[in-house]
Formats: structure tokens, sequence, C-alpha cells
């Protein structure tokens, strides 16, 4: 029995200590060969955590004994995690050529706990460090390996939190107030997780590789324009990204009298409404909590979109859009844009009143869309702008 409670603890990667007060409390079973099962090491790990977060062992069996609560959902094939190698992080490291500071480092970007060089590795492990041994012999750095495996963890987190946030008030809520039980809205939440869990997985890959496909073109297409700019075929023509920035007109105090869930929805409507614009238009959305922009490479086509969200926005519910666009150069890197264009774009969007679409003077002058035409508003002083800026409202040409 000695040797199974250290295999769980191993595989939890909790202390043998816990082991034993969860089979001692009836928590796991007593007989060796269930207690060496894939269940009680996730429910060791689960109840590690509970009681990480306050929850004592007692409290929560008292639950199930009551019928209150189900650990049934351990069992779903949603909660199989990769299995613990037989081999310590330390060894794993020593294995793949890789420090073990590395090992740490790469579970802090991902949002996780460093290991011990003790503890034992997973299977996971193995190929988080084989990532990045192929981009270590791509000669890239390993704080750029590191930057860039924090932009997933932190998208995947988000992802993983909203689709517990859509159960939690779309489905849970409502099985709630018709008289359902926590035990019932668990049991329910693992049946569904079974039948969901597979095909989402799928269509977020479907969805990467989609996306993956036209971001690495449209790489390959700057290449191109490189070569033959070297080569002297073609002069690539200069031509400055426009960001779009846009921002909602009220929706700090729409949070304070409605409440969060009321903005929740506001934003998620203003973010399907940028969505659909930046598909439509060729764009590519930036910076969204609560407002954000829309990169273009096209200023004429930014002061377009700019105008589709102040006119559409009504007929998605939202407050009165108000849009700053500003033309220059931008800095590329995680997924999203810096440098003084994007903070300028945020100024005169915040200059801009309900309804306006406001523009910088280069954005004006670079669009040349017979369809829009622009009326000057003068040199105007913005917030952390150390000179007035020449700003033009935009409107649709009827």
């Amino acid at each position: 029995m000695s040797d199974r409670i250290e295999e769980i603890a191993k595989r939890a990667n909790v202390p043998e200590g816990f082991v034993r007060q969860l089979v001692a409390a009836g928590a796991l079973p007593s007989d060796e060969c269930e207690l060496g099962s894939s269940s009680a090491v996730r429910c060791a790990r689960l109840l590690w955590s509970w009681t990480a977060a306050g929850l004592s062992v007692e409290t929560v069996l008292g639950l199930i004994d009551k019928g209150a609560v189900s650990l049934a959902f351990l069992d779903a094939p949603v909660m199989a995690l990769p299995e613990r190698l037989d081999r310590s992080y330390e060894q794993l490291a020593a294995e793949r050529g890789a420090p073990m500071s590395l090992v740490q480092a790469l579970h802090q970007s991902l949002g996780f706990a460093p290991p011990e060089p003790g503890d034992m590795a997973g299977e996971d492990d193995a190929t988080m460090l084989e990532v990045a041994r192929l981009f270590r012999g791509a000669v890239a750095t390993d704080d750029a390996t590191l930057r860039l495996l924090a932009v997933y963890a932190d998208n995947l987190r988000r992802i993983a939190k909203a689709e517990s946030d859509y159960c939690e008030a779309n489905i849970e809520r409502r099985l709630r107030a018709e008289g359902l039980d926590e035990r019932q809205l668990i049991e329910l939440g693992t049946q569904l997780g079974d039948r969901v869990i597979g095909l989402l997985e799928r269509v977020l890959l479907m969805v990467y590789r989609r996306r993956r496909e036209h971001v690495w073109t449209e790489h390959a297409i700057n290449h191109v324009e490189e070569a033959l700019e070297s080569s002297g075929l073609q002069q690539r023509v200069p031509q400055p990204p426009a960001i779009c920035f846009v921002d909602l007109t009220g929706y700090t105090r729409l949070t304070e009298e409605r409440g969060d869930d009321a903005a929740a929805q506001v934003a998620g409507r203003l973010v399907a409404l940028v969505n659909d614009i930046s598909r439509r238009r060729g764009g590519l959305p930036v910076r969204w909590l609560g407002d954000g922009g829309i990169f273009f490479r096209e200023p004429g086509t930014a002061v377009v979109a700019g105008l589709d969200l102040v006119e559409r926005g009504p007929a998605a519910d939202l407050p009165p859009a108000h849009v700053g666009i500003h033309t220059g150069p931008v800095i590329s890197q995680d997924g999203d844009v810096y440098r003084r264009t994007v903070n300028l774009a945020a100024r005169i969007a915040s200059y801009a009143q309900a309804g306006q679409v406001v523009v910088s003077q280069e954005t004006a002058q670079r669009s040349g869309d017979r369809q829009v035409r622009f009326d000057p508003l003068g040199a105007v002083e913005l917030k952390g702008v150390a000179e007035p800026l020449a700003l033009y409202q935009a409107y649709r040409k009827s």
C-alpha cells in the first residue's frame, strides 16, 4: 500500500501525507488496484486544489455523503490528462540537453507553478521541451519563445474561461432557477462535456489552421515583395498602415448603472460587430478588452470600416460608437501591434464624439477613397500629445 500511495502522490504531484489522509478519510479506495487508477489520481489532484482554496477534505466528503455534490465528473473522458513519465523534471531536462531553469521558465510562461527538479515530469512536458528545442535550433532566443508560449497560454486560458462562463450564464443559471441542485448541475455538465468537448477541440484546431493559413500566406507575400525589391524587378511603394480605434460612448456609466453582466453582453456584441467588419474589409482586430482597434494595410479601407462601425452599431443594440484613425509605422509582436500610431489612434478616438469618425491628416491624405469626404476640424490638442494634431471628420458620400 505504501508503494501505491507514493505512486499516486507522484502522479498527482501532491504530498504523500495528503494521499494517506484521503485514504484514511475514505475519499480514495483502500484497495491497491483501485487506488492505482487514473480516477484516483484525478481525485487527489482535485481535492488538493480544493484544500488550497480553503475547503477541508472532511467538508467535501460531508457534502458527498449528503448527495449535495458529486465527483462523478472525474471519470469523464474530458478530465483525462497526460500521464506522468517515469523520470523527474531534472532527469528529463538533462536527457533533452536543456537547463532546469528553462523547464521552470516554460511552466511560468504558460501560467503554471514552476516544478521542483525532483517532481515527476509528464508526457506533455517532453513535448513542450521538444518545441523549445526546435525553436532554439532555428536561432530564436529563449525569451522570444517564452513570450510566444505565454500568448498561446493566455488565449487558451481565456477560451477555457469563456466556456465556463458560457455554461454558468446560459445553462446552469437557468436550470438552477428551475430547481436543479448542485449535484444535478455537475452531472448534467459532465454529460454535456462528454458530448461537446471533443467537437470543440476539433473546431478550435480547424479555426487555428484556417487562421494560420491566412497569416502565413501574408507573411510569405512580404518575403516575395522583399525579394522583388532586392532583385530590382519591382520597387516597393511605401504605404504605412492605419489603426482604426473604436470606443463606445457611456460604456463606463452603463457598467455602473446596469451591472457587469449587461456590460459584458454589450462588449460581446461590439466584438462580434468588429470581427464581422474586419472580415469584410480585410482588417485585423487587435487589443480587444472592451475597446480596441483594427489594423489595416490601407488607410482608405480603415476609414470605410470606421464608418461601418458607427453606422451599424445601433442595429447591433450598441451605444453610439466613436472612432479615431491614424496612419503611420507600427511594430508587430506577439500577435499585437505597438508604437505611437496605436496610441495616437486611441487619443483621436477619445476626442471624437458619439457617432463621429475622426482621422489624422496623414490618414485623410493617404485615403484616396471617392466614397468618403473629409471636413477639417483644425489643429487639436490631444491629451498626452506634445503638439496639436490636424484632424478631420470623415463622412460617407451620398
